[in-house]
């Protein structure tokens, strides 16, 4: 009997057990990537500046938030890639244009907006953050 493959819908043989593990795995690896930066740039403060990718943050950021099922804001997004929020905002531009991020209106407060991993970047990320 087919099982469930992911939390998008499709199906293989893999018990739904081996998933949530994998799952369980791969937001544990982007958690600990992303504190593992941050923890870098402030103990190597004097050449921080030279460390900055804000768009695998930015991805690392939207897939353990996504899992955890939060919502995330714009510039929440940006203030997590710790980069200036003209920076921050030029990364998810790019990362829209591939179609890796999807962003929707928050109903609540029309100023605001929320953005998502694209289904088709959150299996690579999970792909690749469950074998870490």
């Amino acid at each position: 009997m087919p099982t469930q493959n992911n939390v998008n819908g499709s199906y293989s043989a893999q018990p739904i057990e081996d998933i949530a593990e994998k799952l369980g795995i791969a937001v544990a690896s982007a958690r600990k990537i992303y504190a593992f930066r941050r923890r870098r740039d402030e103990a190597l403060s004097e050449v921080a500046d030279l460390f900055h990718d804000p768009i695998w943050d930015i991805l690392l950021d939207l897939f353990a938030a996504g899992e955890r099922g939060q919502e995330v804001s714009v510039s929440s997004a940006c203030i997590g890639a710790a980069v200036p929020l003209t920076t921050g905002l030029r990364a998810l531009s790019n990362l829209q244009e591939r179609g890796f991020v999807e962003f929707q209106n928050d109903p609540l407060d029309r100023r605001r907006r929320h953005v998502t991993l694209s289904p088709y970047i959150r299996e690579k990320m999970f792909a690749l953050l469950a074998q870490a």
